[in-house]
C-alpha cells in the first residue's frame, strides 16, 4: 500500500509540474502546436467512425477489457492512441476535459501516465489470484450519458469484481464510449 501511495504522489507531482510548464509558456511553439492540434481535431469530427474490438453492451465492454488485462493483453478492448486522438478528443472539443485543450504530445503524455498507473492497480488485483476467474458483482453508472457529437460517454460509478471469496472495487475504469450501438472502454485513470 505504501508503494501505491508513493507512486500516486509521484504521478500527482508529475501532473502538477507538467501543468505548471504549460501555464508558464516555457515552450514558445506551444500555442502554434495547440492550434494545429485543435484544427486536426475539428477535421476529425464525423458522424460515423470505425472503432476496433467493440462490444454489444457497456457491461460487456468492461468485462472484455478486464479479461484482456487478466490475460496480460492490456492494449485490447480499450481505445488505442489513434482512436483516442481521432475519435475521442475531437468529439470532446468545447467540453471541459483536461486533454482536449493540449497539444497532442502533452495530451498523450498525461493520458499515458494515468493509463499506466490505473493499469498497474488493476493488474495487481489479478496477480494476487493467478489463473482464477472473476465475476462482476456490482456495476453502476454515474449521471446521465454524456452526448459528445457522434459518440456517447458513460461514466462508471461503482465496479466490483469477485475472485474466489474476495471482492475488489475497481475505480480505475472511468469512461465507456458508445457509438452506433457498440461500446468500448475509453478512459482509465487513477
Amino acid at each position: 500500500m505504501a508503494i501505491r501511495k508513493t507512486i500516486l504522489f509521484l504521478l500527482i507531482l508529475l501532473n502538477v509540474n507538467f501543468c505548471e510548464k504549460i501555464d508558464k509558456g516555457d515552450d514558445p511553439e506551444y500555442e502554434k502546436r495547440l492550434k494545429e492540434t485543435l484544427s486536426r481535431y475539428k477535421s476529425n469530427i464525423k458522424d460515423d467512425y470505425t472503432i476496433s474490438e467493440t462490444s454489444n453492451t457497456k457491461e460487456e465492454a468492461i468485462k472484455k477489457y478486464l479479461e484482456a488485462v487478466q490475460r496480460n493483453e492490456p492494449d485490447r478492448f480499450i481505445f488505442s492512441k489513434e482512436e483516442y486522438f481521432n475519435i475521442f478528443l475531437p468529439n470532446t472539443l468545447g467540453m471541459e476535459t483536461l486533454t482536449s485543450k493540449m497539444p497532442e504530445k502533452e495530451a498523450w503524455e498525461l493520458t499515458d501516465i494515468r493509463r499506466r498507473a490505473a493499469l498497474s492497480r488493476i493488474q495487481d488485483i489479478f496477480k494476487a489470484y493467478p489463473g482464477k476467474s472473476f465475476t462482476i458483482t456490482k456495476l453502476t453508472w454515474r449521471d446521465d450519458p454524456k452526448i459528445m457529437n457522434a459518440i456517447t460517454g458513460y461514466r462508471v460509478g461503482t465496479l466490483e469484481i469477485k475472485i474466489g471469496n474476495h471482492t475488489h472495487t475497481i475505480e480505475e475504469i472511468r469512461l465507456i464510449v458508445g457509438h452506433k450501438g457498440k461500446y468500448k472502454v475509453c478512459v482509465i485513470g487513477t
